[in-house]
């Protein structure tokens, strides 16, 4: 009677299972779930990738960039030794012998004022001039997005990143490194 019993209870237990399993086999393989494969990466999926910095120092814009800020950063660096040039001037006058108290007094408040006037330069020099890069960067950047997309909409890329920001590429997927086309689209006539 216990064998009868025990067997019942292994049959109630199993039949169950048996059923499930049944109906798995009856299943499309289209449907049958796929636990332990891994997705296959889509056929053709192009992903470039852009060394942005090489890229905006190479190209045509940047290297006329790069001219300008170095002419304005030498013409503000010229106006800053005149006027260290007239301190120096004034300082050597206060530190003569030959002046009254009341000469030294005047020259002293008016060295004062160059020099406030000197550091003011200086602080509007320096806010100018990163301007100026702030607004030729930008430029730049429009500029070479505009070309990097144009380039990925007709060389049929899905996405192109900048190389900088790619930490991790998963092996089966190709990143073409795309810095030397770009720079020699930048750098050809008529593109910027």
């Amino acid at each position: 009677m216990k064998r009868i019993l025990l067997t019942f209870l292994i049959l109630t237990v199993s039949i169950p299972q048996f059923a499930l399993a049944a109906d798995e086999v009856k299943k499309t393989p289209a449907e049958a779930p796929k636990a332990a494969e891994k997705p296959e990466p889509a056929k053709e999926v192009k992903i470039g990738s852009v060394d942005l910095p090489m890229v905006g120092e190479k190209s045509n814009a940047g290297v006329k960039a790069m001219a300008t800020l170095k002419e304005m950063y030498e013409q503000l660096q010229s106006s800053m030794k005149k006027k260290e040039q007239e301190l120096e001037k004034m300082k050597t006058v206060l530190q003569g012998k030959s002046l009254t108290p009341e000469k030294r007094a005047a020259k002293e408040k008016q060295f004062q004022k160059k020099f406030g006037e000197y550091q003011q330069f200086g602080k509007n020099a320096q806010q100018e001039f990163a301007r100026k890069q702030a607004d030729l960067s930008k430029q730049i950047k429009d500029d070479l997005d505009r070309l990097i997309m144009d380039y990925g909409r007709d060389h049929g890329y899905a996405v192109i990143l900048n190389k900088e920001g790619l930490i991790y590429n998963d092996s089966r997927y190709e990143v073409k490194d795309l810095t030397d086309e770009i720079i020699k689209l930048a750098t050809s006539t008529g593109k910027k």
